[in-house]
């Protein structure tokens, strides 16, 4: 059947609005989805390792440790989705003396402190039993109406499964949706007592169902404003059909296509505005509603633009915050979680063929004393002093505050190929500064120093290569103790 070049027209100019007003619709709902959803996995991300650093690991670990031992020996366990069942409340019971432990009542204090003045939604102390594939609550900063008891649990998740052999990567941020609470992102991060062992997890929950809302009333107000748009594009494209009207139609179709394939570049465009269209009739109507929708999304482009550097902002202080969290406050060098961190990359180094590489440990001597006579801020100054010198020696190794006078390096490359004459300078600049009468007591520091090479033939372990360090320094720490006596 031949069509009028009128319904040619008409049939050309809906298409071009319907694909304008889908691509906008598409590309706006996946970008902003995507960029939203990737921002709160950083955030959440950042916010568990923030908590995880500064809950104490040691009261954490204690509670934790009563809260299994009640749960490890309960008849009956009921997880969160069995609220309903009869039986629940006596499980439940079991826990409520916890909650009037001196340990709970502290970390519990401190997780609503963070919840209170962060984003958070939730901020929880959890556990994982693996063999049973569940997630145990301990601590729960929420106030009375929406208070998790201790020995609750939840099934874990699905795409958390397979995080359950590696304990000490925690459970990278993830996105669910419940019947209960919607929209979710929860990410969980390793909690370590003083020994260096995983007292629990640190868990942060981050509601998304108001965001997702709010896209979804943006993109349905969207979608109503292109397609009332093509509505009138259709109605005046069918009422004009006359001579003068072929030409400017081809104009706006040639402007439609350019402003398509431009569409996504920030900034203003063009394309309609610049044409000059005098008919004083529907058409020229239509001109102007096509510049009105080209300014409209123009607008929205730029929205979109400054969202995105909100989000950039945010991520860097997220950044901000993950960094801190892994830099001794007093000495400005990496702490005891960095150095955990970094021992877990060696193992999976050495797995992979590494064998290059070696462990110093230094220890300060005197500090007690220096504590006791001159107070603990000259104390602080000594360490702070070791901090320095053993950074300036050892320029090519890591160095970490893993205890309140001890020090660890990882060797590697340059200090580990000149470990020797690395050792010698470092002694001889304590002798130097030892000696030196013009300093201060508390300037004139002493340390002990011992290291350890991995040797592949009695090494199972980087730990191994730690132990022997440790080792040397305390024979040296003898040593020195021996040769000061008369």
């Amino acid at each position: 059947m031949k069509l009028s070049l009128g319904r040619k027209i008409v049939i050309l100019v809906i298409i071009i609005a319907l694909i304008l007003s889908g691509t906008c619709i598409c590309v706006s709902g996946v970008v902003i989805r995507n960029m939203m959803n990737n921002e709160y996995v950083i955030t959440a991300d950042a916010m568990a390792s923030t908590v995880a650093a500064m809950v104490d690991g040691d009261a954490a670990g204690r509670i934790t440790e009563k809260v299994m031992a009640i749960y490890s020996h309960s008849a009956v366990k009921l997880d969160n989705t069995q609220t309903d069942d009869p039986r629940f409340e006596e499980y439940a019971a079991q826990f409520y003396d916890l909650m009037e432990d001196e340990d709970y009542q502290s970390v519990q204090e401190w997780l609503r402190r963070i919840q209170d003045n962060g984003e958070a939604d939730c901020v929880y102390l959890m556990m994982v039993s693996p063999e049973e594939q569940t997630a145990i609550y301990i601590v729960d900063a929420a106030y009375e109406d929406d208070l998790v008891t201790p020995g609750c649990f939840d099934i874990v998740e699905e795409s958390c499964i397979p995080y359950l052999s590696t304990p000490e990567v925690g459970f990278p941020a993830f996105i669910s949706k419940t019947p209960e609470y919607g929209w979710m992102i929860t990410s969980c991060f390793p909690i370590y007592n003083s020994a260096g062992d995983i007292a629990c997890y640190a868990a942060v929950d981050l509601d998304m169902n108001e965001i997702n809302d709010t896209q979804n009333r943006f993109l349905l107000m969207l979608t109503g404003i292109l397609l009332l748009l093509t509505f009138l594009i259709c109605i005046f494209s069918i009422l004009y059909v006359k001579l003068r009207f072929v030409k400017p139609i081809n104009m706006l179709t040639e402007a439609a296509g350019q402003y398509g394939q431009n569409q996504a570049a920030a900034g203003s465009h063009n394309e309609f505005s610049a044409l000059q269209i005098r008919t004083g009739d529907e058409l020229e109507i239509l001109l102007r509603s096509m510049v009105k929708m080209e300014q409209d999304i123009d607008n929205y482009i730029d929205s979109l633009t400054q969202t995105k550097e909100q989000l950039t902002s945010a991520r860097q202080q997220a950044n901000d915050m993950q960094q801190q969290a892994y830099r001794d406050s007093m000495t400005g060098i990496r702490n005891r979680t960095a150095y955990d961190k970094e021992i877990v990359l060696l193992e999976d180094e050495v797995r992979n063929g590494l064998q290059s590489f070696g462990i110093a440990v230094v220890d300060l001597n005197n500090l007690k004393a220096i504590n006791d006579t001159y107070g603990h801020e000259y104390g602080n100054s000594s360490i702070t002093a070791l901090s320095r010198l053993i950074c300036e020696v050892f320029a090519h190794s890591p160095v970490f505050r893993i205890g309140g006078d001890e020090f660890a390096l990882i060797l590697k490359n340059h200090d580990y190929m000149h470990i020797d004459v690395l050792c010698e300078k470092f002694n001889e600049q304590l002798d130097l500064r030892s000696s030196d009468t013009a300093l201060h007591p508390w300037e004139r520091i002493s340390a002990a120093f011992g290291y350890a090479l991995y040797d592949p033939d009695t090494d199972t372990c980087v730990d191994d290569v730690f132990k022997r360090a440790d080792k040397n320094m305390y024979e040296r720490k003898k040593a020195m103790k021996a040769a000061r006596k008369p």
